[in-house]
């Protein structure tokens, strides 16, 4: 089968490592994959890390650009020449791309995740009819983001739910890491956006708990965009202020997450609004003791595997709190958590994705 992945940008965040990780998994099923990328945003590494039997268009559209036309010409160009059968939508606006290809080429089918809640909000009814013509099936991330998408006025035979995936392994060769009682190691996985993500509500969390814990330690590992550096500067403004440069260290983007979920103790996801929790479903595959924030994904995935403890979204205070209890009751819960991973693995890994997406792939229209 010929399967087209489209993006509009290509960083490191966890969509586009989702999305090689899909691409890489159905060319090992000797499928032909392609690549299609429009904007200039790319990240070269992680190109690289893609199989080499993979086509990978970039068409370079500077970013911010009104050019609205050509891109509709070029993909429709592309999935014309290369006889594509499926395009694979993994940007919320992508499938408006779509709409010529869709009168040339009727039969090649269109599947449009999406990734998290809320995003149909305040887009306008003609603006998801629009979606609803182009798009022959939608997939939400979570039962959350697909119940989402019906309330949307989406058709919910045109819904799947499907799970994200991870290579699992990536983490088999990992030894189980001796919890030092001295020093508590925090993780925090996510491209710095606080708005989103929710790293200043950690920040204010180790605030306390360090009163309790001197040696606590939080590092933060995800890249900042330009368009994140002044509250990336609010965040470091935030460690000065409370004399936490001892305690707080970010990384900026990191490229081994299994290498880096082996040196922490505790990972914290203290996102405002998740669709699913990639990161979260990581750091459970690596047996590491998790706390998430009360909403809709990382909730989904703490019930789902009957681990990992939620706080109160947004309160700093309820996350405290909650280290402190893990920290208190430490090695059984990790024990629990470490017993639990390969339950876990089994039940998100990237092969299990793939099988459900082809069967999306293949079902009729």
């Amino acid at each position: 089968m010929k399967i087209m992945y489209l993006l509009f940008s290509f960083t490191v965040g966890g969509t586009e490592r989702l999305v090689v990780n899909i691409c890489n998994q159905m060319e090992n099923q000797n499928e032909e994959v392609h690549l299609y990328i429009i904007n200039d945003l790319i990240d070269d590494n992680l190109l690289d890390t893609l199989n080499e039997n993979i086509h990978v268009k970039l068409l370079r559209r500077k970013v911010g650009s009104k050019d609205k036309i050509s891109p509709l010409f070029e993909v429709a160009k592309y999935i014309n020449k290369n006889k594509i059968e499926v395009v694979h939508c993994n940007s919320f606006n992508a499938p408006e791309l779509l709409i010529l290809s869709k009168i040339v080429n009727p039969n090649c089918k269109v599947v449009s995740t999406i990734h998290g809640m809320g995003q149909f909000e305040n887009i306008g009814k003609n603006k998801i009819l629009l979606k609803n013509w182009v798009c022959d099936k939608f997939i939400g991330i979570s039962n959350a983001v697909a119940g989402d998408i019906v309330a949307a006025g989406i058709d919910e035979k045109k819904v799947a739910r499907v799970y994200n995936g991870i290579e699992t392994k990536k983490y088999d060769c990992v030894k189980l890491k001796k919890y030092d009682e001295n020093v508590i190691v925090i993780g925090c996985v996510a491209r710095i956006m606080p708005e989103l993500k929710g790293q200043d509500i950690l920040l204010e969390a180790i605030k306390i708990v360090k009163k309790k814990h001197p040696k606590v330690m939080a590092l933060f590992a995800g890249g900042v965009a330009e368009s994140q550096q002044r509250d990336y500067e609010k965040l470091k403004k935030y460690v000065r202020d409370n004399s936490l440069e001892e305690n707080v260290k970010f990384l900026g983007n990191v490229d081994n997450i299994p290498e880096f979920l082996n040196r922490i103790d505790i990972c914290v996801v203290p996102s405002r609004s998740e669709g699913f929790g990639l990161a979260l479903v990581e750091a459970m595959a690596m047996g590491v003791p998790c706390i998430a924030s009360n909403i809709a994904g990382p909730r989904e995935i703490v019930m789902n595997e009957g681990i990992g403890e939620l706080f109160e979204n947004g309160d700093s205070q309820s996350l405290s709190m909650m280290i402190e209890e893990v920290i208190s009751n430490y090695h059984k819960i990790k024990k629990t958590t470490w017993n639990h991973k390969l339950k876990v693995r089994q039940n998100y890994s990237i092969e299990y994705m793939c099988s459900n997406l082809l069967e999306i792939y293949t079902e009729n229209k």
